[in-house]
């Protein structure tokens, strides 16, 4: 497996690369690409949406952000765990109330590096600490920690379009490949959860747009490249869980990427970016909701209320009980 150096500009052309992340999120392939984050607009949102967030197309690469000390702490974990990624800039502060504070956490962004308040760097520490340690007791993680870190795949799609990722780490043996995604956060890690956050936060788009493109690179491993994530509480006890998307997941996540490929391409072919519908459009009330409610008033409601029709109501306005 051979990583190509890169550290600044567009790329000659598709293969596996090591830049900075500021280069990658400028989008370097040799034509505006489509990222999962890209892709994931396009299915919840509008072409219009994806044209504005993408880097080359609607914004500036050094685009305005709002961090947030667990997003810092999620930073500074994944440069301790993975030994890639911007420099720690360490600010001696319990928070960013002071002026002091602000300014130097102004500073470091604007030099491209990562701050981190003391207290929040000694939880990055531990959480690093306790990643390491609970990943050497998962069958199946061996490979983790010697894996090349902060990969980033170009390839071209049979469609025509330039793809881009960046994956944490990734293993490429002769048969077979993993990818590797950490995922920092204060929410649960319990298994029961997962489900529930990959649809809340549609990582299933990530794990097979992630997939799709390493085959690219490899079509003698398609069929065979695994998405693995690695879910991490920024809480004590640090609870780590490594998952997989099942068949399901990863089938809609496939029709997920076809659908934002389809209108990635079409934006890209025709300079048009379509927004949301130029007419007024029916609300579908959730099916779910409909279930839930109809089930409290079969149960419950219809003891208490002797008609649902509003037009029959039994009961008279207040100020006509004494009317004749």
């Amino acid at each position: 497996m051979k990583i190509i150096e890169h550290a600044e500009g567009f790329v000659a052309g598709a293969g596996l690369y090591h830049m900075p992340s500021k280069v990658y999120h400028a989008d370097p392939a040799p034509d505006p690409s489509l990222s999962s984050s890209i892709a994931k607009v396009l299915i919840t949102h509008s072409q219009e949406h994806a044209y504005v967030a993408h880097p080359r197309l609607g914004q500036a690469p050094d685009a305005e952000r709002d961090p947030t000390r667990p997003m810092e702490i999620g930073t500074a974990a994944h440069k301790l765990i993975l030994g890639h990624g911007a420099d720690l800039v360490i600010i001696d502060a319990a928070d960013y109330k002071g002026g002091a504070a602000k300014a130097s956490r102004a500073a470091a962004y604007a030099a491209g590096d990562a701050p981190i308040l003391r207290p929040d760097l000694e939880k990055a520490e531990t959480l690093a600490e306790q990643v390491a340690l609970r990943l050497a007791r998962i069958e199946g993680c061996e490979g983790f920690q010697s894996a090349p870190a902060e990969v980033v795949a170009i390839a071209r799609d049979v469609s025509g379009a330039w793809l881009r990722i960046m994956m944490d780490r990734v293993e490429i043996h002769a048969d077979h490949a993993i990818i590797w995604d950490v995922k920092t956060g204060d929410q649960s890690a319990a298994p029961q959860t997962l489900g529930r956050r990959v649809e809340n936060m549609g990582m299933e788009v990530q794990a097979a747009f992630y997939i799709h493109v390493l085959g690219l690179l490899f079509p003698h491993l398609q069929g065979r490249i695994v998405f693995r994530w690695i879910f991490i509480e920024n809480d004590t006890p640090h609870g780590v869980c490594v998952a997989e998307a099942d068949a399901a997941g990863l089938h809609i996540g496939d029709h997920k990427v076809a659908l934002a490929l389809t209108r990635w391409n079409k934006g890209m072919k025709s300079g048009t970016w379509a927004g949301y519908p130029n007419q007024i459009v029916r609300v579908e009330y959730p099916e779910w909701a409909q279930k839930r409610w109809l089930e409290r008033e079969e149960i419950e409601l219809a003891r208490e209320v002797q008609s649902f029709d509003l037009n029959k109501s039994p009961w008279r306005p207040l100020d006509w009980e004494d009317a004749a």
